[in-house]
């Protein structure tokens, strides 16, 4: 478990572990026997990139049905009929999920409690990052990255616990089901500051100085910390909690809001150097999910479990993670996640 793993935190984060990861370290295959007959799954934001390359991964496993959760259906439709050519066989179905919005991801988890007879495998992809300070339009009015990455990405994981604990009870599903939330290793350096009185939400919500690789990195810290935190209130034998790293990826549309000449020159000579594949980084995904067990419960994974975030080890990232917790559950309490997670009480 990452919990152990403080002593690697701080060359984890550096970029000499990080060039010789991306650089020299191949990813494994995924091993004979990982299958995913008679499951369903789930992937959101994947119409493309590495939530689409994800899909497919799945479809290699020949799930009952796999579910394209995007934000817009013509998009999903377009990726999911290049699915069905290359999977004649597959089931495969397009379901609406606006990150954006709480309302989206609410009909979306009752739409799964209605729909679903079963959920086994569900991998939280759907992420953004804004160059521009935002506010969504609902709700507190969050900065738009901030509510993406962290809000309703909390938000969809506690909701989709019930359907994933039932499943994993049902006759001839003898497995926990699994949920893994997509970080990042921007992450493994990211900080911040101490709140005092105020909130840990509003201290990273305010348009001054606003710097969006830092949100988006600070983004990513903070639902790493929200999934270890829900960890604790699950039990492994009937949903296994992990966060996934893919590592730096090329070919995705991650830098499709940047202006600047520069950032993209920079990001585009670091990913022509040591980026991988969104084939390669998307498997990652598969191990975090099907190959790793209930040891990665909790944990920081990208093939194998690694060290949390720095800031997670340190006096300040513990009282910020509670502090992170209590807020979250506040500000989420319009849903009912207290009834889901007393319900997945141990």
């Amino acid at each position: 478990m990452s919990l152990y793993l403080e002593k690697q935190a701080s060359f984890q984060a550096g970029f000499l572990d990080n060039f010789w990861r991306q650089t020299f370290h191949s990813i494994p295959p995924i091993p004979a026997g990982i299958d995913l007959a008679g499951k369903t799954a789930l992937v959101t934001g994947s119409n493309g990139g590495l939530g689409l390359e994800c899909a497919r991964h799945f479809l290699k496993l020949r799930p009952s049905l796999l579910i394209l959760a995007v934000r817009s259906l013509q998009k999903g439709e377009a990726a999911a009929a290049s699915l069905r050519a290359d999977f004649p066989a597959a089931r495969v179905e397009v379901w609406q999920l606006d990150m954006e919005s709480f309302r989206s991801v609410r009909a979306f988890a009752v739409r799964c409690e209605r729909e679903l007879d079963r959920l086994h495998v569900a991998v939280l992809n759907a992420a953004l990052g804004k160059v521009r300070f935002e506010r969504v339009e609902e709700g507190r009015r969050r900065e738009t990255t901030l509510q993406v990455n962290y809000l309703t990405t909390a938000l969809l994981a506690i909701l989709l616990l019930s359907k994933m604990k039932a499943s994993a009870s049902l006759p001839l599903s003898s497995e926990p089901g699994r949920l893994s939330i997509v970080s990042s290793d921007a992450a493994l350096g990211a900080r911040l500051e101490d709140p005092g009185e105020g909130g840990v939400l509003d201290s990273i919500d305010r348009p001054e100085g606003f710097d969006g690789f830092k949100q988006y990195s600070r983004s990513k810290l903070l639902i790493t910390m929200f999934c270890a935190r829900l960890a604790e209130a699950v039990d492994p034998d009937e949903v296994i909690i992990n966060c996934c790293n893919p590592g730096a990826v090329k070919g995705t549309a991650f830098l499709r809001d940047v202006e600047s000449w520069f950032v993209k020159m920079a990001f585009g000579l670091i990913h022509t150097i040591m980026g991988r594949t969104a084939v390669d980084g998307a498997r990652t995904y598969v191990h975090s999910t099907l190959v790793l067990g209930k040891e990665s419960h909790g944990s920081f994974t990208d093939w194998l479990i690694k060290a949390w975030p720095m800031m997670m080890y340190s006096d300040l990232g513990h009282q910020i993670g509670d502090k992170l917790w209590n807020e979250t559950m506040e500000e989420l309490g319009f849903s009912d996640i207290e009834g889901v997670l007393d319900g997945m009480k141990h």
